[in-house]
């Protein structure tokens, strides 16, 4: 077992908790976000890696290939790293090679949890719904709103990504796993996410139809009759449509957009809808 040479401190952790906060500023086509990893984790290295310039060599050699991962999540993953590179440093650079494959092992899992809590069903969609919700009420706070409701769990994973993370070290996602707590955010995540935009889609999706049906002499309007099946029926379909257009056929969203635009309009023409 390798001596205990270097002692991180909290202010040591607070420096590279506030360089992890601009990550997107670091994006890049290539490599994505590797500029981010050597800047968050400079502080470290400057402290364990002084005295040593081929460990540092070699430390930002590992940390400039590709990476990337959810950002509002990603500092879990920078604080696992730091200790991993600290234990490398007093193992005299002997664990270059486990730092970079327990890194590159956490990208996927940590991708599941991050997009799940923060963009395909999570704090994202809440944050503009009720924010949005807001504002068409006439309220300008729904814009604090959707800011605090996305950016207070942004900071608070930072923080503890940062801080917990090292302190758990490469046994963070062991530790996750078997007490099932990332079964449970997934879950519960995933539960109001789907809520959320089933409330949406019959809120802010107007659809109906001035199509009727004439029986024995008495015009019926068809939309009647799709109210008694479902209310908002067409409303879901079409946002159902959409999703499945997306999904299964790769449709982009901003061509979805314009389609739907130019489709509603020709049958908003012809009086159809």
């Amino acid at each position: 077992m390798s001596e205990k040479k270097f002692e991180i401190t909290k202010s040591d952790l607070n420096k590279v908790f506030w360089r992890s906060m601009p990550v997107e500023l670091s994006y890049n086509s290539e490599r994505m976000h590797n500029l981010f990893y050597i800047y968050s984790l400079t502080p470290i290295f400057k402290k364990i890696y002084k005295d040593d310039p081929e460990g540092m060599k070699q430390a930002l050699l590992r940390h400039v290939e590709f990476y990337n991962t959810t950002p509002q999540i990603e500092p879990w993953v920078v604080g696992i790293t730091a200790a991993l590179e600290v234990q490398n440093a007093e193992s005299g650079n002997q664990m270059g090679d486990t730092v970079t494959a327990i890194k590159t092992g956490l990208m996927g899992p940590i991708s599941v949890i991050g997009d799940t809590l923060f963009f395909t069903s999570g704090f994202r969609v809440i944050a503009a719904s009720v924010g949005a919700a807001m504002c068409i009420a006439g309220n300008p706070f729904g814009i604090l709103v959707y800011f605090l409701i996305f950016n207070v769990p942004n900071y608070v994973c930072h923080w503890y990504g940062i801080h917990y993370g090292f302190k758990l070290g490469s046994s963070f996602i062991d530790k996750v796993v078997a007490s099932g707590l990332l079964q449970k955010v997934t879950d519960i995540a995933l539960t109001v996410g789907l809520t959320v935009l089933g409330a949406l889609t019959s809120s802010y999706v107007f659809l109906s139809t001035n199509l009727s049906i004439t029986y024995d002499q008495a015009e019926v309007s068809l939309q009647a009759i799709l109210d008694g099946i479902c209310p908002n029926l067409l409303p879901l379909s079409l946002t159902l449509f959409c999703a499945w257009l997306m999904r299964k056929k790769n449709v982009k969203a901003p061509m979805l957009m314009v389609t739907v635009i130019v489709v509603g309009v020709i049958l908003g023409a012809f009086g159809i809808i």
